[in-house]
């Protein structure tokens, strides 16, 4: 594979990027950039890879880390690299910066001080306890019950994040108050002397055991440093402290090059502990260099971005005017109701037309919440399905779609029910590639071979009229539990693989109890006839042609008068999905679980002034004249 001249290179599957971007791909230096919504980040980190990697500036054995902060962002950055160098990409790797810390802990465990040391197999806590848990054992370590039980519950959630992940182990007297430091010692204490098979490390404390780690042996800390010549930091912004520990215990004063990538107005991750100041702190750490933002946008119509740009000014004065490089035409509007049955039907006909009339897809729609998805799309889904289509809350659904075994299990599937899809086969091949150890041009035989024999048992099992909910362990068992176990770091404890596998069947016999066959059933999991519904935080990174908001009013956003700077950035998250058309509906009097309620907008009487200023129009649907 001939090397190409960092002089001589050009952008890879693009026409060109723009000045700013192009002088990151080429930078030679720790850097810092602000990437607004649809300025294509992912396009310019796979751009940089490709110019480090085929230019040899990255040599080998030396590799690429990419560290994301969703799933989803990972998987896309690694396929997005694969596409642009398929002859190199072996040399990059996408993990989230949980999944990383966890890589590092299961191979070097054993370097850590015993008494900071896991046992063998410890289980992830993939969730915190429960805020009445957290107070008991508060009360259990000597603290007044009366006070513990006083205090409102953010904040006891906000004291177990500080003592149990807050601060750098191993809790110094000069980094840590005293209260945080007794009670901190005492969780890890308890936690590390539970057994290997219960849960017992939260994902910010494996950050922090992983940055322990670094800090105490050199000598893992260089084999680290000596593996990868460059970083990269997506969505830089949703940085917790517990995570930036371990990027500057692992790269801070070496000779890595790092380039951290985000966008402040896209900060909604406050609740789970994101920085307030991470730019500042790394560009002075690590001596980055900070550029100026990123000003063209490629997935929204002009008249959204003039739109969205109003947004963000309001999120951030001085935020630079963006472009848009699409030539279609938008619109915004907000849509008022009385209630949510009218509201209801009208968005109903809205999507039947555009998707029978004007044959768009059901996934060129989505409906975005504040919160409580289920709940808030009931009357929109009831509607929907009386003329044929689904609609259907993704909030869980989202994470499990992501899952590399479900990702391979569903690649096997589309393959063994339809008579052609290559992005399935070149998902399925380039996986099994993986997962066997071998390369896709020299061992391509094998490697089909595999496929071929993976696809004619599931074949086989769907034609003598076998569920195919049972497929996935089966697949599982044919291709080897210890190969995923060894290939993806989240399936080194055997539990979390079997629960991926057993979710993934769960969901599989729900599609084929509503669906005609097996090929209906993988169609209706993947979502292809699906119309998606998911809160502003699962929407984040994703777009859709047309976003429908549902309930712009203060029951839904009930903290903006607490937090409206966090709100405002929210807001600017859910109007920046869309490509062509943004819809903001209100209802006069809505369900809100415990009976209807009338609703008001006066909290959050802000966002309305901005799309009014913006020249959004109030389109009255109290009947349904006008549609």
């Amino acid at each position: 594979m001939t090397l190409i001249k960092p002089e001589s290179w050009t952008p890879v599957g693009v026409d060109s990027l723009e000045t700013t971007a192009e002088e990151i791909v080429r930078s030679d230096e720790n850097s810092l950039v602000v990437a607004g919504p649809g300025s294509g980040k992912t396009e310019l980190l796979a751009q940089r890879a490709n110019y480090l990697l085929e230019t040899g500036i990255c040599a080998a054995p030396r590799r690429i880390l990419a560290i994301s902060f969703k799933r989803d962002a990972a998987a896309n950055l690694g396929d997005r690299v694969a596409k642009r160098s398929p002859e190199r990409a072996q040399r990059f790797e996408s993990y989230t910066v949980d999944s990383f810390a966890k890589r590092l802990l299961d191979r070097f465990c054993p370097a850590l001080p015993v008494d900071w040391r896991p046992k063998v197999g410890c289980e992830v806590m993939l969730k915190p306890p429960r805020t009445d848990e957290i107070r008991e054992w508060i009360v259990s370590c000597g603290f007044e019950k009366r006070k513990v039980y006083g205090l409102a519950e953010q904040k006891i959630r906000e004291v177990f994040e500080e003592l149990s992940s807050g601060f750098p182990l191993p809790y110094s007297d000069a980094e840590t108050p005293e209260t945080y430091r007794k009670l901190g010692l005492q969780w890890w204490r308890e936690q590390l002397d539970r057994p290997a098979a219960e849960p017992t490390l939260t994902f910010p404390m494996i950050n922090r055991l992983a940055a322990f780690l670094l800090r105490t042996n050199p000598k893992v800390l260089r084999a680290l440093q000596a593996t990868y010549g460059f970083v990269f930091l997506d969505e830089f912004q949703d940085t917790t402290s517990a995570q930036y520990d371990l990027i500057r215990s692992a790269f801070m004063g070496s000779e890595a090059v790092l380039t951290a990538v985000g966008d402040s107005k896209q900060r909604i991750m406050l609740w789970a502990g994101a920085m307030v100041d991470v730019f500042d702190v790394y560009e002075r750490e690590f001596a980055a260099k900070r550029y100026p933002p990123l000003v063209s946008n490629y997935r929204s119509a002009p008249e959204l971005v003039a739109i969205q740009h109003l947004i963000a000014q309001s999120v951030e004065s001085g935020s630079p005017i963006t472009e848009s490089k699409r030539e279609t035409t938008g619109s915004c509007e907000i849509w008022e109701f009385s209630n949510a049955e009218e509201e209801a039907a009208i968005l109903a006909d809205v999507i039947y037309k555009g998707i029978v009339d004007e044959r768009k897809k059901h996934r060129d729609f989505c409906i975005l919440v504040r919160q409580r998805t289920a709940l808030m799309i009931e009357p929109l889904k009831i509607a929907l399905a009386t003329r044929g289509i689904k609609l259907r809350d993704e909030s869980e659904l989202q994470d499990l779609l992501v899952e590399p075994v479900v990702q391979f299990m569903l690649s096997v599937l589309r393959l063994a029910t339809r008579q052609r899809d290559p992005e399935a086969w070149e998902n399925l091949t380039h996986e099994i590639a993986l997962l066997l150890g071998l390369n896709q041009e020299e061992d391509n035989f094998a490697i089909e071979a595999e496929a071929r024999r993976l696809l004619d048992h599931s074949r086989a099992e769907i034609s003598a009229g076998h569920t195919i909910d049972l497929l996935p362990a089966q697949l599982i068992a044919m291709v080897g539990e210890e190969r995923f176990r060894a290939t993806y770091v989240q399936y080194k404890n055997g539990a979390y693989l079997t629960e991926m596998v057993g979710k993934l069947a769960t969901t599989l016999r729900e599609s084929v109890a509503v669906t005609a066959g097996a090929a209906e059933a993988v169609h209706d999991l993947i979502g292809l006839d699906v119309v998606p519904a998911m809160t502003i935080h699962k929407s984040k990174g994703l777009e859709f042609e047309t976003v429908i908001f549902v309930d712009l009013e203060d029951s839904q956003w009930w903290s903006f008068s607490k937090q409206a700077d966090e709100e405002k950035r929210g807001f600017f998250v859910a109007f920046s999905r869309a490509i062509s058309r943004v819809i903001f509906t209100y209802c006069d009097v809505r369900g809100t679980g415990d009976g209807s309620r009338r609703q008001d907008k006066t909290q959050i009487g802000d966002l309305y002034k901005i799309l009014l200023d913006a020249g959004v129009s109030t389109v009255d649907h109290d009947s349904r004249s006008g549609l």
